[in-house]
């Protein structure tokens, strides 16, 4: 990801740029001072997002936003500023965020988490096949290939996915993974369980005449299938 950091103050810029670069080690970070500098970047680099400030000495951010959107159309918008008066502004502009001084590395990893959703849906909307999902791995986030998770299951008011070697405990509900995977062989097995089905490995019986799925990886565990859900199972595994 290429991203262009604007903020005449530079502690507030170099802060900014640290936490983005904790959330997103691999991105290209380039940074401006002043609404010339950044113009000058824009002019000869194409960059995917773009942190602006509300006040640039002088120059006004909102306005600014709106030159950058004319060079770079494609470009993301987020505001990173000190002054809440401008928010509604902002997202009339089509900002994706906006985050208020002074930045915290959560706050941080929840926009660039926005950002990497909105790639995904303008992927999917252009027609193109996503085979990778963006997970909060805690100290930042993390890409996964879907065929590496064996299963999803609702834990309170999370979700965790499974894969061989760990899980990752995520914000967004069932109904957002299933949706998301559903071109993926994913069935929802249960309104708690999302399952792989290349991991499936046999079906057995299950508590008071009900069945229940045991995983690749995971033998000793028994996913439970909805009873609602037992014949469609089946059929998917019928030739």
């Amino acid at each position: 990801m290429k991203i262009a950091v604007v903020d005449d103050e530079r502690p507030a810029r170099s802060e900014l740029v640290y936490l983005i670069a904790q959330c997103c080690p691999d991105a290209d970070i380039a940074e401006a001072d002043s609404s010339e500098k950044l113009m000058r970047l824009l002019a000869e680099e194409k960059f995917d997002v773009c942190f602006v400030d509300v006040d640039l000495g002088g120059a006004n951010g909102t306005t600014l936003a709106s030159l950058i959107k004319s060079r770079q159309p494609g470009i993301q918008i987020i505001f990173a500023t000190a002054y809440r008066e401008y928010a509604v502004k902002a997202f009339e502009l089509g900002a994706v965020d906006y985050l208020l001084k002074p930045f915290d590395l959560e706050r941080v990893k929840k926009t660039i988490g926005r950002l990497e959703e909105r790639k995904v849906e303008q992927c999917q909307s252009s027609g193109g096949t996503i085979n990778k999902i963006m997970v909060n791995a805690g100290e930042g986030f993390r890409v996964l290939s879907v065929s590496d998770i064996i299963y999803i299951e609702t834990e309170k008011r999370y979700c965790k996915i499974h894969t061989k070697d760990r899980y990752f405990l995520q914000s967004e509900s069932m109904n957002y993974y299933e949706e998301r995977l559903k071109e993926n062989r994913f069935f929802r097995i249960h309104k708690s369980y999302l399952v792989n089905l290349d991991y499936v490995l046999e079906m057995v019986p299950g508590y008071n005449n009900g069945y229940s799925l045991k995983m690749k990886y995971f033998e000793k565990e028994r996913l439970p299938i909805g009873r609602t859900q037992v014949k469609e199972f089946r059929r998917l595994f019928v030739l």
